[in-house]
């Protein structure tokens, strides 16, 4: 009993990592355990809530909110790299474990608009 207790209490804490804000809402994501490789790095599948399946990268894009010098605010943080995307929005690659984790670390320091996984959709034809 004791060891179903910890597999449970272990996968919840697993699920809670695996999380964002969108629009100051927590969204839970499951993980699927589907993956796929790309030119760039590795794509990692996990659904939303209503059963949509959402692709992720190891990147982060933050926009930060108009009184803060993003620059500065991400120098804060061991990244590897960050790239300005626009004048206003910057990509931030991560490690693939710290990518929740740090997206909502961002969002919940009150100085960005939105800090979220880069998100891939599928392609459907018509």
């Amino acid at each position: 009993m004791k060891k179903i207790l910890l597999i449970l209490l272990f996968g919840l804490f697993l699920s809670a990592n695996e999380s964002y804000y969108d629009k100051g809402v927590l969204v839970n994501l499951e993980n699927t355990q589907e993956s796929r490789s790309l030119a760039e790095g590795k794509l990692k599948y996990f659904k939303t809530k209503s059963g949509k399946r959402v692709g992720v990268r190891d990147e982060i894009l933050v926009k930060c909110k108009a009184s803060i010098d993003c620059v500065e605010l991400l120098k804060r943080y061991k990244q590897t790299k960050v790239t300005q995307l626009t004048s206003t929005i910057y990509k931030v690659k991560v490690k693939k474990d710290e990518l929740f984790s740090l997206s909502r670390e961002l969002f919940e320091s009150g100085d960005v608009e939105f800090a979220h996984p880069s998100f891939t959709k599928e392609v459907h034809k018509r």
